[in-house]
């Protein structure tokens, strides 16, 4: 599963290996060059540059003190430029699976779990948080909330979990709860991994409770693929005469700008989207912001509302789930409409994912240069943070966004997206509606399980970039 997004991104050894060949009938050859030396400075001079151009903290970095040619290894340099409090910015040698994963695309069974140790052993349950909708793990019938006991015939342990995301084909099986034990089912599931667009939009669908028509989305990923269907979704949202509107966002990690705009003009009030005001404002490095207002560039400075009038639902409240891991995008669309309506948000804190990236490649950076120049590391990239976001009233979030009504999920209490003993959507129901919403009796194991300290390998940051890849000309290096 080579195109798997896989947060254990490997040193790749690039190092000076010094490997020095000596011809017998030349008592002083001359040194053949070493490939891998030669990579190490590509790599290296990718790194300085691309920092020094795009970097949003450009100027923590001391640059007069940095001679790039004489780092050995690419990815300790790369760690120690990089600011303090930068938890995103991040370096590899496959820049492609990143582009592939932050459009939707990659070689995968199509579920997000979590593991957890079993009581006081060392075997792990994997949990299934959610299923993309067509994906190998949906067609083999693997649901939300189900519990994975058995991988390829044995015990789930921390040496083979990671063969979820990165082999071909397993074989798993569910486990089924009885009497607080927990066993496996005799017969396992086998699925074979393809690569594949991932449909965020897991559930949409229309809850008539009490005289309310409330619209529910369930959404993880902004990807520029899903804005057609996200009109699609309001469109019939607005036929059906929807009043209330629930996003869940609690396990969207971002993505793109484009479609948090189009997302966010859909939900604004239609006063607000027809005057097209602005809810995004970036703080780019200072060579970049001057360059913009020189230019006279706003569209770079801030992003504006857009005419959505057909499906516009001119809200003036929305309910907005969140958890630990919603970030970036889907900050930006609490964040954005807060000054402009009601925005209750229940659930967990955010992630606190307050700037923009992009993927950046050799080819990106070097435009206008041969192509034979960087065919070495033409596949390096950089996720690099170029911008920090807020909204009209300069809100900022390092920490994330606390929700206003605290609600827990618990991992072992999951039901189906849309179900109303889901205890985050059934707390919006009651604030919709104004009655109590009947409380789904606890079914977690006893003892608890010790939840395991990894997340899912096959995200490769926390949060997503909220900025398009770059296309073409960059546009300058810092002559600091």
């Amino acid at each position: 599963m080579k195109k798997t997004m896989n947060a254990r991104l490997a040193i790749c050894g690039l190092g000076l290996l010094g490997l020095l060949t000596a011809c017998e009938k030349d008592p002083t050859p001359t040194p053949k060059p070493d490939p891998e030396s030669k990579v190490t400075l590509k790599v290296n001079e990718f790194i300085y540059e691309g920092l020094r151009s795009e970097y949003l903290w450009e100027n923590t970095i001391n640059w007069n003190a940095i001679d790039f040619k004489k780092e050995k290894d690419p990815h300790a340099f790369f760690k120690r430029l990089i600011y303090k409090d930068d938890r995103w910015t991040n370096l590899t040698d496959n820049a492609e699976a990143w582009n592939q994963g932050f459009a939707g695309i990659s070689t995968t069974y199509g579920f997000d779990l979590r593991f957890s140790y079993i009581g006081q052993t060392e075997e792990l349950v994997a949990i299934v948080r959610y299923v993309y909708p067509g994906t190998p793990a949906d067609r083999a019938g693997i649901r939300r909330g189900d519990l994975l006991l058995k991988l390829n015939g044995g015990p789930i342990t921390v040496k083979n979990y990671a063969d979820f995301y990165d082999k071909p084909t397993i074989v798993v099986n569910k486990g089924i709860l009885k009497d607080k034990t927990l066993t496996a089912e005799p017969v396992g599931v086998a699925m074979t991994a393809v690569e594949m667009y991932q449909d965020p939009i897991l559930k949409d669908t229309v809850i008539n409770k009490d005289g309310h028509r409330v619209g529910y989305l369930c959404y993880t990923d902004y990807t520029a693929r899903s804005t057609a269907e996200l009109i699609k979704v309001f469109t019939r949202f607005k036929t059906a005469g929807v009043t209330d509107v629930v996003l869940d966002l609690r396990y969207n990690g971002g993505g793109y700008v484009s479609t948090a705009r189009a997302l966010c003009s859909i939900l604004a009030p239609e006063a607000a989207m027809k005057k097209k005001e602005r809810f995004l404002f970036k703080l780019w490095n200072e060579n970049y912001m001057n360059h913009w207002k020189s230019e006279g560039r706003n569209d770079e400075l801030y992003e504006t509302f857009v005419d959505t009038l057909g499906i516009n639902m001119n809200l003036n409240r929305l309910y907005i789930l969140t958890g630990k891991g919603t970030a970036s995008a889907s900050e930006l669309t609490l964040t954005g409409l807060t000054p402009y309506m009601d925005v209750v948000q229940i659930g967990d804190t955010t992630h606190g994912k307050f700037c923009g990236g992009i993927v950046l490649m050799p080819k990106h950076l070097w435009w206008d240069r041969a192509a034979s120049y960087y065919q070495e590391i033409k596949n390096w990239g950089m996720y690099v943070m170029i911008y920090k976001f807020s909204n009209k009233r300069n809100d900022e979030f390092p920490r994330g966004f606390a929700p206003k009504y605290v609600v827990k999920e618990y991992l072992l209490e999951l039901y189906p997206f849309g179900d109303e003993r889901d205890p985050l959507l059934g707390k919006a129901l009651e604030l919709i509606t104004g009655k109590q919403v009947a409380k789904a009796r606890s079914r977690r194991i006893q003892p608890a399980l010790r939840e395991l300290p990894i997340d899912n390998p096959n995200r490769p940051l926390n949060g997503k970039a909220i900025d398009t890849p770059p296309a073409g000309q960059r546009l300058f290096m810092s002559n600091k």
